[in-house]
């Protein structure tokens, strides 16, 4: 699965999202406005202006997961100013990280504690402000809100984890659980 976002300087059309899926040799296009959404089994390359994100390879029972896969890798080609990420290189090296190195089961265990104050979308703004060292103005692109939300929510995050989230040994930590989890 593809997810697609029209860059500034391009056409933001519904012809210009068939234009795309057919570029990408699919009829299967759907637009919400914001994100064209193409379901392609092809190689996806870049496309003048569009940033692209793409899944890696699902079976058709598993469109969720591709979606949210897509999704996640649009996401950080906008916040990254890339033209084209693939979910499957954005964690690069996973299989030899440190969480490798941890029993599985305890290291969940306690990622899932240390975590249980964060609810709704706290989680997630976290991760992706520590993916991007911190940075409130790409993590308000990538998460498309307001940047004072990312203050107000990382804020709210170190109250509920009484964390200081400009430690780096504390920033460590909870990328590991968030990455465990």
């Amino acid at each position: 699965m593809v997810h697609a976002r029209a860059t500034p300087a391009a056409p933001d059309t519904p012809s210009a999202a068939s234009a795309l899926g057919a570029a990408l040799g699919s009829a299967l296009v759907d637009t919400d406005g914001a994100t064209v959404r193409i379901l392609t089994d092809r190689e996806v390359t870049p496309q003048p202006g569009w940033t692209l994100g793409t899944s890696t390879p699902k079976a058709p029972t598993d469109l969720a997961t591709a979606n949210t896969e897509a999704a996640h890798a649009l996401a950080h080609a906008v916040a990254t100013r890339k033209p084209l990420v693939h979910h499957a290189t954005m964690n690069v090296g996973e299989a030899w990280g440190l969480s490798t190195l941890l029993p599985q089961p305890e290291a969940r265990a306690h990622a899932r504690t240390l975590l249980a104050p964060l609810t709704g979308p706290l989680p997630e703004t976290l991760r992706c402000w520590l993916s991007l060292h911190g940075s409130w103005d790409r993590t308000a692109t990538t998460l498309s809100v307001h940047r004072n939300t990312v203050r107000q929510r990382i804020a709210r995050c170190a109250t509920l984890l009484n964390a200081d989230l400009n430690d780096m040994d504390v920033r460590a930590e909870l990328w590991l659980a968030l990455r465990t989890r």
